[in-house]
């Protein structure tokens, strides 16, 4: 693999400032780090829940999905190693519009996190010791309680923001001693469940699939699985921190995203459905449903193995229950920070947020990360119910990894490429439709509540991005927000979806055909309108991402429709559903990589990649 410095070109100076201090150990103990969290200690009882016994099935597609999806990001991130990649690719191909509107549902993914995490520590702490206050009951569901766990919540995140204050080098090199530790706990308690191992388990209430073969895919989303699995990429946002990203990059996505994980997590999967103790859970053999409503749902590890008889364990298991979610929150946050300060540097949000302080740390982004995470806590303060809408966030930003790739290939086709995958339109295609699939198996009410937050993006977008640019004039652009912003929160409000802790819509909320209508045109309304008031240049970033928002909004509607739906009788049922989502997938990715382009960004990158290619060849001519 080649080992020449990084180009950098005018769009990439930021990067200039940070300090290259993760080697590879680091970087694949960051990727495990942020996978071996909170799923660990309660997906498997999530994805049982949903699947049964099949759940285990689940793992290993989580893992082929996220595999194929992974192709892409290490042709790219050995390609472009910069902090907070995720955001800033984009921008590289379709420009402004496509890269605000990605980097906005990223950055929900990523100031969530950390939260999640927070109520993984706090459900688990809270379970055990009731008497701590942390847990409530609230519409049958256990969600954290107001003001003490919330607060205490508060006091975490905070925590997380003095340890990320001090710069990677700490996170990477504190955090392999860590994830040494997430990796000892989780197999021991494996091995631990498998004492009491009950093979009857694995068919009782219905057989292998009790809940039927559907529920194999909706515990993807729903099960923690993609939640789970999510650090694959994130280990990109680091990219600008890494030592010799051409080579450690690509090798940490492999170990650290999908090796490590896939085993750990079946090892625990399946030790866990040999386990479970009906009884002792107050649950009737074979309801595998219940167990999410049970005295076990807050910590079901912890329940397996005193009910195997190994009491002793539980001081080792609670300990890891705090430090597990806690280290991967802690890295989270991180990653937020890294994004913020990436969209900074494409000019999608002010420049203040690339400040840097000693540590090298984008101080004031990590700042109003953990600020903005705060408010995380209110809408569904319990991670059962938010792990869905998260594990969706984190994937819409995987979706961009082959429309950037195949377009790169066109317009940069050149470009020193360390790691150059073979057949690229392929497996940039098989990547995006693997990540509209596994959003589409979240189900309709994740959906729904992410993409009412996503959708935010559109007038940040024309009032901000657009008028500082100059691309639409600021008084149409400035009403034109406003006016989308009262309209949306009307909608959203009278739809009844929305942040429901049970689940369901709310009584008198809209019917669909009146709500997904007034969604589609409030949204069609707007970018119309932009467009009209924009001048050429910014009508070219709208054409640049306009495929993805309608992507959303066909998904959307099918999301309803579909199998993982709210109707009990599915127009699109399985596979009709399926079928529909992968031409639908195939056809917006071709869409996509038309919308790609060079862009002024870009090219900048090619001319430093021409100017170093210069230097090179003179210092060979002349010895030096």
């Amino acid at each position: 693999m080649s080992q020449d410095p990084v180009v950098e070109g005018a769009f990439e100076e930021a990067d200039t400032h940070l300090h290259k201090d993760i080697g590879l150990f680091g970087l694949i103990a960051l990727a495990v780090s942020v996978q071996v969290g909170s799923a660990w200690l309660l997906a498997t009882l999530a994805a049982v829940s949903i699947a049964g016994p099949a759940s285990i099935l689940t793992w290993v597609l989580g893992a082929v999905f996220f595999g194929i999806i992974g192709v892409s990001w290490m042709e790219l991130g050995a390609m472009l190693p910069r902090s907070g990649a995720g955001v800033r690719y984009p921008q590289l191909t379709h420009g402004a519009f496509l890269s605000w509107f990605n980097g906005w549902g990223y950055l929900i993914a990523t100031l969530t996190l950390p939260v999640i995490e927070v109520q993984a520590v706090l459900t688990y702490l809270g379970g055990n010791w009731p008497g701590l206050g942390f847990l409530e009951e609230r519409e049958g569901a256990t969600v954290l309680s107001w003001p003490r766990g919330i607060l205490v919540g508060f006091v975490l995140l905070f925590v997380f923001f003095v340890l990320n204050s001090f710069g990677a080098k700490l996170l990477s090199e504190s955090n392999k001693y860590v994830t040494i530790w997430k990796l000892v706990v989780p197999v021991t308690t494996a091995l631990l469940m498998f004492t009491a191992f009950n093979s009857a388990n694995f068919t009782i209430g219905g057989g292998f699939a009790p809940l039927g073969g559907g529920t194999i895919l909706g515990a993807l989303a729903g099960g923690g699985i993609v939640f789970a699995y999510a650090g694959l990429r994130q280990i990109l946002d680091f990219g600008g921190e890494v030592v010799n990203p051409q080579r450690n990059i690509p090798i940490a996505i492999v170990v650290g995203g999908i090796i490590i994980p896939l085993v750990i997590y079946i090892l625990l999967q399946i030790s866990f459905i040999g386990a479970v103790d009906w009884a002792d859970a107050g649950v009737a053999p074979g309801n595998w449903a219940g167990l999410l409503e049970s005295g076990w749902s807050s910590s079901p590890l912890l329940n397996a193995v005193v009910a195997a008889g190994f009491t002793w364990f539980s001081v080792v298991l609670l300990s890891d229950a705090a430090l597990s979610p806690a280290a991967t929150g802690w890295v989270f946050l991180g990653i937020g920070t890294r994004t913020v300060f990436g969209m900074s540097v494409n000019g999608e949000l002010p420049k203040v947020f690339q400040r840097i302080n000693r540590f090298g740390t984008p101080i004031v982004a990590l700042a109003a990360c953990t600020a903005v995470g705060l408010l995380f806590f209110f809408p569904a303060p319990s991670w059962y119910l938010f792990v869905g809408m998260v594990s969706i966030a984190l994937t819409l930003s995987y979706v961009m990894g082959g429309p950037v790739l195949a377009v790169l290939r066109r317009t940069a086709p050149d470009f020193p490429r360390p790691v150059r995958i073979r057949a690229a339109f392929f497996w940039a295609l098989a990547g995006y439709v693997a990540s509209l699939l596994l959003i589409y198996f979240a189900g309709w009410v994740p959906l729904i509540n992410l993409f009412t937050l996503v959708f935010f993006a559109l007038p940040l977008y024309g009032g901000y991005t657009s008028v500082l640019r100059g691309w639409s004039r600021p008084v149409p652009s400035w009403l034109l927000c406003a006016a989308f912003t009262v309209a949306w929160v009307v909608t959203a409000a009278g739809g009844g979806w929305l942040f429901r802790i049970d689940q369901q819509q709310a009584p008198g909320g809209w019917a669909f055909p009146a709500y997904f209508t007034a969604i589609v045109l409030i949204v069609a309304v707007f970018i119309a309108v932009l467009y009209a008031v924009s001048t050429e240049v910014g009508r070219r970033q709208i054409r640049g991402g306009t495929w993805l928002v309608a992507t959303i909004l066909v998904m959307l509607f099918i999301a309803y429709l579909g199998q993982f739906g709210p109707l009990d009788n599915p127009v699109l049922d399985n596979p009709v559903d399926l079928i529909v989502m992968l031409v639908v997938g195939a056809a917006s990715f071709f869409w996509s990589v038309r919308a790609g382009g060079p862009t002024e960004e870009l090219r900048e990158i090619l001319e430093a990649e021409e100017e170093y290619g210069r230097r090179r060849s003179r210092a060979e001519v002349t010895g030096r």
